[in-house]
């Protein structure tokens, strides 16, 4: 619960820092998005019975964070419509992960087709559609990355890299950075470097090196400081070398409120 409410605490600020820095437009109205044409048929489903059935049926883990919920009941193209039928821009792709929008055509035939075949298979016998998939994906690869080893997630497509790495390699240190985020299952989440999304329970052989950050980082924009630092913790902190280097293309910073 500690975990959760620090969660909370953290995204409230972010939000009210964003509401101080973003004032709404002097006219008090927020632009408009373009038209669509498609509209929503009315939705009959259960509204505040929603809440009493998370509670019951739904682990206390999965947490919401917002004090207003939105209650999300169809997507369409690249926007989401709430019981209400008000429309959103779906900016966040899943937890921005899935940005490839909802109900394209294109898909949903191709989900279809595939479901009036043949639902689940398992890759102890032959199925040409993973094959078909693997060859498809492989060939927008650049280089030497022609080899595909499907996942369920990203914590999942995490945990595999890693030990892949200490398998390859014979070295079981990883060099992390702080403030990363790289799942919380038992080996991801020695790599994840945020508080509120670790448990208590031994996490061995990752090593955190200062994120670059330009903003409030400790050595600024200069990037061959924080360079420095991964080379100190290899050097001080390992035998000399490492099974490898884990972090995200683009590190979403997260602040401590102040006051």
């Amino acid at each position: 619960m500690q975990r959760l409410a620090s969660s909370r605490r953290l995204l409230q600020a972010a939000l009210a820092a964003a509401a101080v820095a973003a004032p709404a437009p002097a006219n008090g109205a927020f632009p408009k998005m373009p038209a669509f044409d498609y509209t929503p048929p009315p939705y009959n489903g259960p509204r505040a019975e929603i809440f009493r059935k998370r509670a019951q049926f739904l682990s206390p883990s999965l947490f919401h964070f917002y004090d207003r919920q939105l209650d999300i009941v169809e997507g369409k193209m690249q926007y989401l419509f709430d019981e209400d039928g008000r429309r959103y821009l779906d900016a966040f792709g899943g937890i921005a992960t899935v940005c490839c929008g909802h109900c394209h055509p294109d898909v949903v035939e191709a989900i279809v087709n595939q479901a009036k075949r043949i639902q689940h298979s398992t890759v102890l016998y032959l199925n040409h559609a993973i094959a078909d998939f693997a060859e498809a994906l492989a060939s927008k690869m650049p280089g030497d990355l022609k080899v595909v080893f499907f996942t369920n997630s990203g914590t999942e497509a995490n945990e595999l890299a890693l030990m892949i790495a200490r398998l390859y390699t014979g070295c079981n240190d990883i060099i992390s950075l702080r403030n990363g985020y790289h799942g919380n299952a038992a080996g991801t989440m020695g790599a994840t470097a945020q508080s509120n999304w670790k448990f208590k329970v031994v996490q061995m052989g990752v090593h955190h090196a200062l994120n670059p950050d330009p903003f409030r980082g400790a050595f600024g924009s200069d990037g061959e400081k924080y360079a420095r630092d991964v080379q100190e913790i290899i050097e001080f902190g390992t035998t000399g070398r490492v099974g490898g280097f884990i972090s995200e293309a683009i590190q979403v910073f997260q602040y401590q409120s102040v006051g």
